[in-house]
C-alpha cells in the first residue's frame, strides 16, 4: 500500500493588496520530501499523517511538499504552479495507491478563483479516478463545485481555535487506506448555506457553534457515517462559492449523506441570527479594560487580524491605550520593519522618536508619534506552546519591544516586528521579555485563535470593532463576485 501526502495551504483575502508568493510560504515553512518528517509530533496535518502513518507497518508514506504561508492577497502563479507540479509529478512516477492533502479551502490564486478546487482537479487528473483522494481542510474553507467534484472526502477541522489539526491528518489517512483497501466506499454529499460569519461567535466554546458541532460529533456516531464537518466560510474572499458548507461521507449510500447533511444545515440555518458579534469601540473597549478590578483584560484587535489577512500594523487600540491613559498594558503586534531598523540602530536602553504602523495601506489607522525607550531586541523566533500548532517553531523576524509614552504618564509595552504574525499563543509575548500575566491589558491582533492560549490567563476578553481588512462589518467591503444574496449582508 502507497500513500502519497502533500501539504499546500493558504487563506487569501482578495481585498489584500499584497501578493503571496515563494517568499511567504518559505518563510512560514516549506518542507520538501522527508524534510516533512521534521513535523512529527506537532500538532499539524502532517504530524498527524506521519503519526497515522507510523502504525501501519505495510504503507508506504511518499512525501512531496507540504508548505503555508500567512493569509493575504492572492497566491502568485509561480509558487502555485510550483508545488502543484511537485504533487502531479509524484503522483505519476510513484503511481499511490491513495493520496491524502493537507489543504486550506479558501485559497485563491492569480489564475485560479478556486485555488484548492484547481488543486484536486490537476492531482485528480495525475492519479486517475480511481485513487481515493482525501483532504482536510481548514474549519474556514469556501468550499467550491470543484473541490467536491475531486476530492473522494473533503474533513475540515472541527475547533475553532484550530487545535485538532493532528487528529484530522490522522482520520484523513485512515478514511483514504480504508478506501484503498476496499474497507469503505465513501461517498459524500454537501449542503451550502447562503451566509458567513464574522469569527467571535464562531468559537467553539459557544453557542451556537457549540451546538452545531456537537450535532456533527453525534452524526458521525449514526451507522454508515464515516466522517461529518462544517466549513464555516471565509468571507474576505470575493468569490462566487463564499459561503458555508456542511459535507458527509457514507459507506455507499449517497442519499444517507445528503440527508444528513441537509439536517445539520436545516439547524445552522435556523440560528443563524446568533451568529451576530458582540463588539466594542475603541474607547468603550479601553475603559472598560482599565476599570477592570483583574488582569490580564485581553482585547482582541478584530479588524486587524493577520491570520485573515490584514497588515499587522494597525493602530486604533494603541492610539486609544496611549490617549486614556492605559497601564501595565502590553501591545501585540505592530509589524513595522522601518522602525525596527530605527530601534536596532539605537540599541538597548535608548530612546527613540518615530512614527509607528499604518504605513502597509490607508485601511488600519494612523501612523502614531511616539516616543519611547527600547527595553528589548530579538531575533523574533518563538515556538509556539499553547493548544494551537504546539511544538511548530516560528519567528517574527527581527523584534523590539517599545516602552511607548501616553499623554497621561502612562507606557504600553508594544512588540514591533518584521513579519506579519499572528499573536495567538503567549509564547509571542514571553519570547520578547514580557510575562503576559503580570499585565492589566493585553492587546493581540486576532478573533478567535488566540483564545485557546489566552483563555487561561485571561481575566476578561473584550472583542473590539477595529478598521482594517478582517473588519466584521461586511457592508465596508467592495464584493463584485460574491453570489447574492447572503446573510448578513443581505436580509434573507
Amino acid at each position: 500500500m502507497r500513500v502519497l501526502f502533500g501539504g499546500f495551504a493558504h487563506e487569501t483575502n482578495t481585498f489584500s493588496p499584497w501578493k503571496t508568493g515563494s517568499a511567504e510560504f518559505r518563510a512560514d515553512g516549506y518542507y520538501a520530501g522527508d524534510e516533512i518528517r521534521k513535523l512529527a509530533g506537532t500538532n499539524t496535518g502532517a504530524g498527524g499523517v506521519l503519526r497515522a502513518a507510523g502504525s501501519e507497518p505495510d504503507v508506504e508514506l511518499i512525501l512531496t511538499v507540504d508548505t503555508t504561508a500567512i493569509p493575504g492577497g492572492y497566491v502568485t502563479d509561480e509558487i502555485f504552479d510550483e508545488v502543484v507540479g511537485t504533487f502531479e509529478r509524484a503522483i505519476l512516477r510513484e503511481k499511490p495507491d491513495a493520496i491524502v492533502l493537507d489543504l486550506h479551502g479558501a485559497m485563491v490564486s492569480e489564475s485560479e478563483i478556486d485555488g484548492d478546487g484547481a488543486i484536486l482537479r490537476r492531482v485528480r487528473q495525475a492519479a486517475g479516478p480511481g485513487v481515493p483522494i482525501v483532504a482536510e481542510l481548514d474549519l474556514h474553507a469556501n468550499v467550491g463545485a470543484e473541490m467536491l467534484e475531486h476530492a473522494t472526502v473533503l474533513v475540515p477541522y472541527d475547533t475553532y481555535p484550530h487545535i485538532d489539526n493532528a487528529e484530522r491528518g490522522e482520520e484523513i489517512f485512515r478514511l483514504a487506506v480504508d478506501a484503498a483497501r476496499g474497507k469503505t466506499q465513501p461517498r459524500m454529499a454537501s449542503r451550502r448555506l447562503p451566509m458567513f460569519l464574522a469569527g467571535p461567535k464562531q468559537f467553539s466554546g459557544i453557542e451556537p457553534t457549540k451546538s452545531i458541532m456537537d450535532l456533527v460529533h453525534e452524526v458521525e456516531t449514526r451507522p454508515g457515517v464515516l466522517t461529518a464537518g462544517v466549513c464555516f466560510a471565509f468571507p474576505w474572499a470575493d468569490c462566487p462559492f463564499a459561503g458555508m458548507t456542511v459535507t458527509v461521507a457514507t459507506d455507499g449510500d449517497i442519499d444517507l449523506a445528503q440527508r444528513y447533511a441537509d439536517e445539520i444545515g436545516d439547524v445552522i440555518w435556523s440560528r443563524r441570527e446568533e451568529f451576530r458579534p458582540d463588539t466594542m469601540t475603541v474607547e468603550e473597549a479601553v475603559h472598560a479594560a482599565m476599570e477592570h478590578e483583574s488582569g490580564p483584560v485581553v482585547l482582541a484587535d478584530l479588524g486587524d487580524n493577520p491570520g485573515g489577512g490584514s497588515a499587522a500594523d494597525g493602530t486604533a487600540l494603541l492610539w486609544g491605550l496611549l490617549d486614556l491613559g492605559a497601564r501595565d498594558a502590553a501591545f501585540a503586534l505592530i509589524a513595522d520593519p522601518e522602525v525596527v531598523e530605527e530601534a536596532f540602530a539605537i540599541g538597548l536602553e535608548g530612546r527613540i522618536e518615530t512614527r509607528l504602523g499604518a504605513k502597509a495601506d490607508d485601511l488600519h489607522g494612523y501612523p502614531v508619534d511616539v516616543v519611547a525607550t527600547v527595553v528589548n531586541l530579538t531575533d523574533g523566533t518563538f515556538v509556539y506552546e499553547g493548544p494551537m500548532l504546539t511544538g511548530v517553531h516560528s519567528s517574527l523576524g527581527r523584534t523590539a519591544v517599545l516602552r511607548c509614552e501616553g499623554r497621561h504618564g502612562n507606557t504600553v509595552d508594544v512588540i514591533v516586528c518584521e513579519r506579519r504574525v499572528q499573536p495567538l499563543d503567549t509564547a509571542v509575548f514571553r519570547s520578547q521579555g514580557i510575562d503576559p500575566e503580570s499585565k492589566q491589558i493585553l492587546v493581540v491582533k486576532s478573533a478567535v485563535h488566540f483564545r485557546g492560549a489566552f483563555m487561561p490567563i485571561a481575566s476578561r476578553i473584550i472583542e473590539v470593532d477595529t478598521p482594517g481588512l478582517t473588519s466584521v462589518d461586511f457592508s465596508r467591503f467592495p464584493y463584485t463576485q460574491l453570489s447574492r444574496p447572503i446573510w448578513p449582508l443581505d436580509a434573507i
